[in-house]
């Protein structure tokens, strides 16, 4: 029970899930259903702040701020200085939630909840592609990651259900997350309240880990790319048809030649081109991939978003 005057610790969800399960459209259903809350959500990811463009309000120093009374910011890496922003800004949220990137360890961003008194951690929240897990968490060089992201789970979203789920999949990843509640959804669209809900024991204290997990820079390469002639949608739509082998996850801004964007996604065999509205993401191409160490060919996505 806090004291007089102090101020109850804020309820913190951390989102995890490998890359292409659905966090950032997840991110963008809870902030259009926050039910009246102030949400403030911090992106530990590499790529640009994923928020909706209708969901801008402004932007200044690094922080959206969103027309429902939310906000959003990258920490680039910055965990501690983003909380400072969230714990003493001038408008304290009512709701804290830490987007893990695609190969984080959500646990290690809950011991920060876990370790600061003036947070308190709700829950963290995994999110699988339902038709790519079963490859995922077999992998011989990703699997141990994918599963490090189930295991300490209170809540499982099995998302994607609308391209379809292989029979006995919930009995799988009960074995991967044997403490998890689970839920399927479709587009992300699992109910807020639920995500949101105080989904960890209470006083749960620090997780032991007997094994030191491996490091990210041993597992993945990264490659970007800002700036490039503009193009077509076409043009995009076959150079995702040729990207290089090794790419895990694309994504990106890339510039259409009537000075619009487009937003470019590929993630396993799935691949998505979309053209934004006029005002959004506006500015120079920007791109982003992750792959296998090793297998990643830079040079090859280099020539191959350079071409007019």
């Amino acid at each position: 029970m806090p004291k007089a005057g102090q101020r109850p610790p804020l309820p913190t969800t951390v989102l995890g899930g490998f890359l292409g399960a659905g966090k950032t459209t997840l991110v963008n259903h809870l902030l259009r259903h926050a039910g009246g809350r102030r949400i403030m959500v911090l992106v530990n990811d590499f790529g640009e702040v994923p928020i909706d463009a209708d969901l801008i309000a402004g932007e200044a120093n690094g922080v959206l701020s969103l027309a429902n009374g939310c906000v959003c910011c990258s920490t680039g890496g910055d965990l501690l200085n983003a909380l400072t922003l969230a714990l003493d800004g001038p408008t304290r949220p009512d709701h804290l939630v830490i987007e893990a990137s695609g190969v984080a360890d959500p646990d290690r961003l809950a011991d920060v909840a876990r370790a600061e008194p003036d947070l308190t951690l709700n829950g963290i929240v995994v999110l699988v592609d339902s038709g790519r897990i079963d490859a995922l968490a077999s992998d011989p060089r990703l699997g141990r990651q994918v599963r490090d992201q189930l295991a300490p789970a209170h809540l499982v979203i099995l998302n994607k259900q609308d391209r379809g789920a292989p029979p006995g999949l919930e009995a799988r990843i009960r074995q991967l997350a044997p403490g998890a509640a689970m839920v399927s959804a479709r587009h992300a669209a699992a109910p807020a309240d639920l995500v949101l809900g105080e989904l960890a024991t209470p006083g749960g204290g620090w997780r032991a880990r007997a094994v030191e997990a491996p490091s990210h820079e041993a597992v993945f390469a990264r490659w970007s790319k800002v700036g490039g002639p503009p193009t077509t949608l076409d043009a995009l739509g076959d150079r995702l048809a040729r990207l290089p082998a090794g790419v895990v996850r694309l994504k990106g801004f890339v510039a259409l030649g009537d000075g619009a964007m487009a937003l470019v996604q590929a993630t396993g065999d799935q691949r998505e081109v979309t053209r934004l509205p006029p005002t959004a993401a506006a500015g120079p191409t920007r791109m982003f991939a992750i792959g296998l160490a090793g297998e990643l060919e830079a040079d090859a996505l280099d020539a191959l978003f350079a071409e007019t």
